[in-house]
C-alpha cells in the first residue's frame, strides 16, 4: 500500500518538533546524570582498598542496574531522533507498516511511535515468536 505523506501545518510541525526536542533534551539529561553516577560509583568502589564478596556483589549489581537504565534511555533517545527525522520527511504520525494515521492519543502517550496499534501488536507477536524459536534452537 502506498504511503500518503501528511504535511503538518508549519505551526503544528513546530509544536511537534519542540515537544520532541524537549523530550529528547530531558532524556539526554537523564543519560548524562546516569553516566556521572556510574563514573562516580566506579571511581568510589574501585578506590576502596579491600572489598569483600558482598561489597563486590553490591557494586556489580548497582553497575548493572545503571547500565540497564542507560541502555533504556539511549533507546528512547534514538527513537526520538527517528521521530524527528520522520517529522522532517513528512512521515510523522503515519504507520511505517500500513501507512495509516497513528491515533493522536497513541502519539501523545508515545511520541516516537512508528506503528499504529494494530501493526505494533502484530510486530510484537512476530517478535515473541522469533524469541521462542531462538530459545528452542539452543
Amino acid at each position: 500500500m502506498a504511503k500518503t505523506l501528511v504535511e503538518p501545518t508549519s505551526t503544528s510541525a513546530e509544536k511537534l518538533r519542540t515537544m520532541l526536542l524537549d523530550k529528547r533534551s530531558a532524556v539526554q539529561q537523564q543519560i548524562n546524570e546516569l553516566l556521572a553516577q556510574h563514573r562516580e560509583h566506579y571511581s568510589t568502589t574501585h578506590n576502596d582498598s579491600v572489598l569483600d564478596l558482598e561489597d563486590m556483589s553490591l557494586r556489580d549489581s548497582t553497575a548493572e542496574q545503571q547500565l540497564s537504565l542507560l541502555e533504556s534511555r539511549n533507546r528512547t533517545r534514538m527513537m526520538l531522533d527517528t521521530a524527528l527525522r520522520r517529522l522532517d520527511d513528512g512521515e510523522y504520525g503515519l504507520c511505517e507498516d500500513c501507512g495509516a494515521e497513528i491515533n493522536p492519543g497513541r502519539l501523545k502517550a508515545l511520541p516516537f511511535a512508528k506503528r499504529c496499534l494494530s501493526c505494533q501488536h502484530q510486530a510484537e507477536v512476530l517478535e515473541k515468536i522469533a524469541r521462542q524459536e531462538d530459545r528452542s534452537d539452543m
